[in-house]
């Protein structure tokens, strides 16, 4: 007869040394349980119990990926993109193109001012020199015709006066004798300023003007080739091109970030060291790093150890491990150049 509860309960010895297994006395007697089963049984439960104390151990490695430092490559000119020289995982060397903006306008306002700035360097020059010979005979020249027809306007005007008092000429011819003398004599004074000018040159003040005038046009010229310069966007130094985000016929503003760079010489291991073998790590501490599908050890430094503890990120550790505090660790390694981003790395605990 049965007794009406689980047939799965068994009555087990007090003690595992106790060999006789007694059955239930709700099984019938024509179905006695046999020692064979009952041991089965027994190692079953051992290997879990086993498994789940091994789970439960520190673990004896810290994980994570080989990453590099990714520079973003911004514009620095507003302005039509006319060409992208590079494509996305390109390498590049440093200073090498990457994009080109239309230039148009920066060109034609360098060409204005350029002649500006001859015609201003032209006349600069002509002013330090002083006159030449040729213009200072000039200026002779016209001071001598000026004082001849002074001294006939003198005795035209002396002529006209004495035939005045003859009762020969009139009133009116007196008085154009008058204004004829009058203005050969302005004429005289303006040749002999005109020469003494030719002859001293330009005034100090003059040509401190023109120097200054030069100077305002380079600096201008300088300003215009330094912005035809901001139109094109070089390479700052040797990676590979991450990610490409504008493309040509895009119009960018300054500071649009036009791509990213992964830098070659910057790979490093990040690693999430487990909370319990925190007091075995410290910053410049070297160890050999593993990386997965190579059979040696890259050496390495410990560089940064993050102040604060989190918990493991579910892509760095298996299943068991991803409920742990862990320490976010970077580690330089020498000879990083030829690594891949994101390859698995191993560091051995002490």
């Amino acid at each position: 007869m049965w007794c009406g509860r689980s047939c799965s309960s068994v009555l087990r010895p007090t003690s595992w040394r106790q060999s006789p297994i007694v059955p239930h006395r709700c099984l019938p007697a024509r179905y006695p349980i046999r020692p064979e089963v009952s041991m089965r049984k027994l190692l079953l439960l051992s290997m879990v119990i086993a498994l789940c104390a091994c789970q439960g151990q520190e673990p004896k490695a810290a994980f994570g990926t080989v990453e590099r430092e990714v520079v973003l490559v911004t514009a620095a000119a507003d302005g039509l993109i006319t060409e992208v020289t590079v494509k996305k995982g390109e390498p590049v060397a440093a200073g090498q193109l990457l994009v080109q903006q239309e230039t148009t306008e920066q060109r034609l306002l360098l060409a204005q001012v350029q002649a500006e700035l001859a015609a201003a360097q032209a006349k600069l020059e002509l002013m330090q020199l002083g006159s030449r010979t040729e213009q200072r005979e000039l200026a002779k020249a016209n001071l001598a015709r000026a004082e001849a027809k002074l001294v006939d306007a003198r005795l035209t005007q002396r002529r006209q006066a004495e035939l005045l008092a003859q009762q020969l000429n009139s009133q009116s011819a007196v008085q154009q004798a008058d204004a004829a003398l009058a203005v050969a004599l302005a004429e005289q004074r303006a040749a002999q300023q005109q020469l003494a000018e030719t002859l001293a040159g330009n005034r100090q003040q003059d040509i401190e003007q023109a120097s200054w005038q030069v100077a305002q046009l380079k600096a201008r010229e300088e300003q215009l080739q330094w912005q035809l310069q901001q139109s094109s966007t070089y390479a700052g130094r040797d990676g590979v091109i991450d990610d490409v985000l504008r493309y040509q016929g895009e119009r960018v503003q300054p500071g649009s970030t036009l791509m990213t760079l992964a830098v070659s010489d910057t790979a490093y291991a990040r690693v999430y060291l487990p909370a319990s073998a925190i007091t075995h790590w410290q910053v410049g501490q070297q160890l050999s790093v593993w990386l997965q599908g190579r059979e040696t050890a890259l050496s390495g430094t410990v560089r940064y150890i993050s102040a604060e503890a989190a918990f493991t990120p579910h892509f760095a550790l298996h299943q068991q491990e991803r409920s742990r505090l862990v320490y976010l660790t970077e580690i330089s390694l020498t000879d990083s150049k030829d690594l891949i981003s994101g390859t698995p790395v191993r560091v051995e605990l002490p």
